[in-house]
């Protein structure tokens, strides 16, 4: 084993990833309940709150599983290093938008700026991901494995993309409190649900590279 230590770190982001994927669609799931069953049922509401909890404490394992995985890769891999950092802007982004949000005075702030908190954090993980990739590939070329040096430049180039109508898709429902029509609203938020099914789209896109990774890593 020539990178013992991105092995291990890749092997912990898999782990993370598929956890992350499952919290998502246990989020989707207890928001289609609520959304069609809702009012016909408080047991519904009860149960969709419950999972919605579990969901966060997912989210949680996910990042602290990640920020290991990162830590340990980075000691093989400067990509990885900079997806380190990026992690870290990421959760302080994130952390913000909480505080203010729980804060009663801040809370009739300008709609653009918890968008913008928002973006950083999304533009976070977008950097992690692409980090991440990159730095298998790059791996992958001192390991002299073509084949997966070539599908990490690829995927990376299309989560590029994928990222960025994730990015707009996700902004401009932060645009709501300006908007008055009713028809447009509803727009903003069909782009919000797409926004969803394009990330979990890459993440199993990421998911199954990563596992391709860990096997080319342990030999």
């Amino acid at each position: 084993m020539k990178f013992p230590h991105a092995y291990h770190g890749v092997k912990k982001i898999f782990y993370a990833e598929f956890v992350a994927i499952v919290a998502a669609i246990v989020a989707l799931i207890a928001t289609i309940f609520v959304s069609f069953f809702g009012s016909r049922s408080q047991g519904i509401i009860n149960a969709a709150y419950t999972l919605n909890i579990i969901t966060l404490a997912a989210s949680i394992v996910v990042f602290v599983i990640e920020l290991i995985g990162l830590i340990q890769g980075s000691k093989d891999s400067r990509e990885f290093r900079i997806g380190l950092w990026a992690i870290l802007v990421g959760i302080a982004a994130s952390a913000t938008y909480l505080i203010l949000l729980s804060i009663e005075s801040t809370r009739t702030l300008s709609p653009i700026l918890f968008a913008v908190l928002g973006t950083v954090g999304t533009v976070a993980d977008f950097v992690v991901v692409l980090c991440v990739l990159l730095g298998i590939s790059a791996l992958a070329d001192r390991l002299g494995d073509g084949e997966m040096e070539e599908r990490g430049r690829k995927l990376a180039f299309y989560i590029i993309i994928f990222y960025i109508v994730v990015l707009v898709f996700g902004l401009l429902p932060g645009f709501n409190g300006y908007i008055v029509n009713p028809g447009i609203r509803l727009f903003f938020s069909i782009l919000s649900v797409a926004a969803f099914v394009i990330e979990i789209f890459i993440y199993v896109s990421t998911l199954i590279y990563l596992h391709n990774a860990t096997t080319m890593l342990e030999e």
